[in-house]
């Protein structure tokens, strides 16, 4: 029995644009949370080995180096502390750990970082470079391979590509979670991801619609292939959640942030991927497709 996946196609379009608009608004109207990777400055992390209050090392900073901090409390922990400034240099880093030091006697020796600003525009370049590659490469890829499908398919896919990216977008704005290096290797693996599903289920509407279905209507062979696809596609996102999920709680228990930065958003990556291959690309091609068989056949009676 079919599943009618196109019949919803609509409502998922409304859904996808209210997630990502109302996102990227609130990210840009709150202030999307650039950690030093992209904007550049000095991060130190410490365990305090006690309570203390996000002011007074505010305070501390101020009357050291004369610089405003941003002081958050690790996830994990009532005493370890990531303070985040304008690039400082090693005397000034020197003073805050001292300054630090006597304050909180019993503290672990810190970890300093230093990013310039230079490198922040560098690494956005970087991964802006990387993101259009690996587009590219699809495009032609998604071309070559799906020609029954006419390149339509291939336009689709990238658009369910950049539906993705739009998406984890809005989400790092609604949570606030920070954009850093991570935040490009999430962007990337769920696109590759979510790019294999979508091609699972191409392959199966261009052996379904050549071999299978008889009917006219393109969304029977869609529906067709989706529902032949679904469970696949279930247990394959459900595996790999649960992988995600494991490395998340244990970067929870053992307080590893840069993991716990990874791991949470690409959970809500795959889902995505898997949502948009079924409900955004598919749907898509649909609407692309008729409309290029539409032009055609406008052409051919002119003629």
């Amino acid at each position: 029995m079919n599943i009618n996946f196109m019949k919803y196609r609509y409502v998922c379009f409304a859904f996808s644009l209210i997630v990502i608009v109302s996102g990227i608004v609130l990210g840009l109207v709150t202030g999307f949370k650039f950690d030093i990777d992209f904007k550049g400055g000095t991060k130190i992390e410490a365990d305090l080995k006690e309570e203390y209050n996000n002011t007074d090392i505010e305070n501390i900073i101020k009357d050291s180096v004369q610089k405003t901090a941003l002081v958050q409390k690790m996830t994990g922990g009532t005493s370890s502390v990531t303070i985040t400034t304008e690039v400082m240099s090693e005397e000034e880093s020197a003073k805050v750990v001292t300054a630090l030091k006597e304050k909180y006697t019993k503290m672990d020796e810190p970890s300093v970082r230093n990013v310039q600003p230079s490198y922040g525009s560098e690494l956005l370049n970087s991964a802006l470079l990387a993101i259009g590659v690996a587009v590219v490469l699809i495009l032609l890829y998604i071309g070559i391979r799906f020609k029954t499908l006419g390149f339509t398919a291939a336009i689709t896919a990238i658009i369910a590509l950049v539906h993705d990216t739009l998406f984890i977008i809005a989400i790092y704005g609604i949570f606030r979670l920070p954009i850093n290096s991570t935040f490009v290797a999430v962007i990337l693996t769920i696109i590759g991801y979510s790019i294999n599903d979508t091609i699972i289920i191409y392959d199966r509407i261009r052996e379904n619609k050549r071999k299978v279905t008889k009917s006219n209507d393109m969304k029977d062979t869609i529906n067709t292939s989706l529902t032949q696809t679904i469970k696949r596609t279930i247990y394959t996102s459900l595996t790999t959640i649960t992988a995600i999920v494991v490395v998340y709680v244990f970067a929870l228990i053992n307080n590893q942030t840069v993991l716990k930065e990874f791991a949470l958003p690409l959970t809500i990556g795959v889902l995505v991927g898997t949502y948009s291959s079924i409900f955004i690309a598919s749907p898509l091609w649909y609407i692309f497709d008729g409309i290029v068989s539409k032009f055609s056949k406008g052409k051919k009676k002119k003629k």
